[in-house]
Protein backbone atom coordinates (compact mmCIF):
# COMPACT_ATOMS: atom_id res chain seq x y z
CA UNK A 1 0.00 0.00 0.00
CA UNK A 2 1.27 3.77 -1.20
CA UNK A 3 1.17 6.27 1.81
CA UNK A 4 0.63 9.83 0.22
CA UNK A 5 1.99 13.13 1.48
CA UNK A 6 -0.81 13.61 3.42
CA UNK A 7 -1.45 10.17 5.24
CA UNK A 8 2.51 11.03 6.39
CA UNK A 9 1.87 14.09 7.76
CA UNK A 10 -0.85 12.93 9.80
CA UNK A 11 0.85 10.41 11.26
CA UNK A 12 3.40 12.36 12.32
CA UNK A 13 1.11 13.44 14.20
CA UNK A 14 0.15 17.20 12.52
CA UNK A 15 -3.77 17.28 11.46
CA UNK A 16 -3.58 18.85 8.20
CA UNK A 17 -7.58 19.99 8.48
CA UNK A 18 -6.03 22.40 10.70
CA UNK A 19 -4.50 24.44 7.92
CA UNK A 20 -8.03 25.54 6.78
CA UNK A 21 -9.52 25.56 10.26
CA UNK A 22 -10.67 29.12 11.35
CA UNK A 23 -9.12 29.19 14.25
CA UNK A 24 -5.73 30.07 13.08
CA UNK A 25 -2.97 27.99 14.42
CA UNK A 26 -0.80 30.50 17.31
CA UNK A 27 1.46 30.33 19.74
CA UNK A 28 3.39 32.54 21.73
CA UNK A 29 6.85 32.06 22.67
CA UNK A 30 8.53 34.22 25.28
CA UNK A 31 12.29 35.38 24.76
CA UNK A 32 14.23 35.31 28.05
CA UNK A 33 16.09 38.39 28.36
CA UNK A 34 16.92 38.61 32.26
CA UNK A 35 18.09 35.84 34.13
CA UNK A 36 19.02 35.56 38.81
CA UNK A 37 22.19 33.91 39.29
CA UNK A 38 20.84 30.49 38.88
CA UNK A 39 19.66 30.94 35.38
CA UNK A 40 16.27 31.53 35.85
CA UNK A 41 14.09 34.11 34.11
CA UNK A 42 13.43 37.07 35.54
CA UNK A 43 12.08 39.17 32.53
CA UNK A 44 11.51 38.36 28.93
CA UNK A 45 8.95 39.07 26.09
CA UNK A 46 6.30 37.25 24.99
CA UNK A 47 5.87 37.48 21.23
CA UNK A 48 4.03 35.79 17.99
CA UNK A 49 5.74 34.63 15.07
CA UNK A 50 5.44 35.03 11.30
CA UNK A 51 2.13 33.59 10.59
CA UNK A 52 0.35 36.34 12.86
CA UNK A 53 -2.03 38.96 12.01
CA UNK A 54 0.44 41.87 13.81
CA UNK A 55 3.97 40.34 11.88
CA UNK A 56 1.60 40.24 8.72
CA UNK A 57 0.71 43.92 9.26
CA UNK A 58 3.93 45.38 9.90
CA UNK A 59 5.61 43.59 7.30
CA UNK A 60 3.16 45.11 4.56
CA UNK A 61 2.94 48.47 5.66
CA UNK A 62 6.42 48.87 5.67
CA UNK A 63 6.90 47.15 2.12
CA UNK A 64 4.06 49.30 0.87
CA UNK A 65 6.49 52.39 2.33
CA UNK A 66 9.07 51.07 0.60
CA UNK A 67 7.32 50.41 -2.61
CA UNK A 68 6.08 53.85 -2.43
CA UNK A 69 9.36 55.90 -1.71
CA UNK A 70 10.95 54.40 -4.59
CA UNK A 71 8.34 54.99 -7.01
CA UNK A 72 8.94 58.69 -6.04
CA UNK A 73 11.78 60.47 -7.60
CA UNK A 74 12.66 62.91 -4.60
CA UNK A 75 12.94 59.95 -2.34
CA UNK A 76 15.25 57.47 -4.48
CA UNK A 77 18.12 56.32 -2.47
CA UNK A 78 21.40 56.35 -4.24
CA UNK A 79 23.10 53.15 -2.78
CA UNK A 80 26.46 53.63 -4.17
CA UNK A 81 26.57 56.79 -2.28
CA UNK A 82 27.97 57.31 1.27
CA UNK A 83 24.80 58.65 2.31
CA UNK A 84 22.55 56.43 0.51
CA UNK A 85 24.23 53.66 1.82
CA UNK A 86 23.75 54.81 4.91
CA UNK A 87 20.21 55.74 4.93
CA UNK A 88 19.50 51.96 2.87
CA UNK A 89 20.82 50.53 6.45
CA UNK A 90 18.76 53.16 8.67
CA UNK A 91 15.72 52.17 7.02
CA UNK A 92 16.50 48.32 7.36
CA UNK A 93 17.47 48.90 11.08
CA UNK A 94 13.77 50.98 11.18
CA UNK A 95 11.99 47.90 9.57
CA UNK A 96 13.37 45.58 12.03
CA UNK A 97 12.41 47.90 15.49
CA UNK A 98 8.88 47.91 14.06
CA UNK A 99 8.80 44.13 13.69
CA UNK A 100 10.35 43.71 17.17
CA UNK A 101 7.94 45.66 18.42
CA UNK A 102 5.08 44.66 16.77
CA UNK A 103 5.38 40.90 17.63
CA UNK A 104 6.12 41.59 21.50
CA UNK A 105 2.58 41.08 22.79
CA UNK A 106 3.45 40.10 26.83
CA UNK A 107 6.35 41.60 28.56
CA UNK A 108 6.65 39.00 31.92
CA UNK A 109 8.84 39.78 34.66
CA UNK A 110 9.25 43.54 34.06
CA UNK A 111 7.99 46.06 37.10
CA UNK A 112 7.75 49.55 37.82
CA UNK A 113 7.48 50.38 41.46
CA UNK A 114 6.44 46.68 42.25
CA UNK A 115 3.59 46.90 39.26
CA UNK A 116 3.63 45.10 35.76
CA UNK A 117 4.72 47.66 33.15
CA UNK A 118 2.50 48.68 30.41
CA UNK A 119 3.24 47.08 26.67
CA UNK A 120 3.82 50.33 24.89
CA UNK A 121 5.83 51.47 21.97
CA UNK A 122 7.54 53.81 24.46
CA UNK A 123 8.66 51.62 26.77
CA UNK A 124 9.68 48.61 24.22
CA UNK A 125 12.04 51.52 22.62
CA UNK A 126 13.35 52.25 25.73
CA UNK A 127 14.33 49.15 25.95
CA UNK A 128 15.87 47.93 22.49
CA UNK A 129 17.55 51.17 22.72
CA UNK A 130 19.33 50.55 26.20
CA UNK A 131 19.99 46.43 25.44
CA UNK A 132 20.15 46.62 21.59
CA UNK A 133 20.86 42.46 22.27
CA UNK A 134 16.92 41.97 23.51
CA UNK A 135 15.70 43.66 20.15
CA UNK A 136 18.31 41.23 18.23
CA UNK A 137 16.73 37.76 20.34
CA UNK A 138 13.58 38.97 19.45
CA UNK A 139 14.09 38.69 15.54
CA UNK A 140 16.67 35.63 16.20
CA UNK A 141 13.40 33.67 17.47
CA UNK A 142 11.08 34.56 14.86
CA UNK A 143 12.96 32.76 12.42
CA UNK A 144 12.76 29.63 14.47
CA UNK A 145 9.63 27.73 13.34
CA UNK A 146 9.45 25.58 16.41
CA UNK A 147 9.17 28.22 19.13
CA UNK A 148 5.51 28.65 17.31
CA UNK A 149 4.27 25.39 16.48
CA UNK A 150 1.26 24.15 18.71
CA UNK A 151 1.02 20.81 17.48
Amino acid sequence: MTTTTAQKIISAGFDIALLSSPEKISKVHTVEVVHDDDGNMLAGFDIVGKNSVQYKDVIRSTSVAAIKRSQTKKEQIDAKTEKGAGTLYDLGEDRNRKIAIAVVVGAPGFVSNGEPVALTPEFLNLCFDAQPTWEAKILAALEADANFLAI
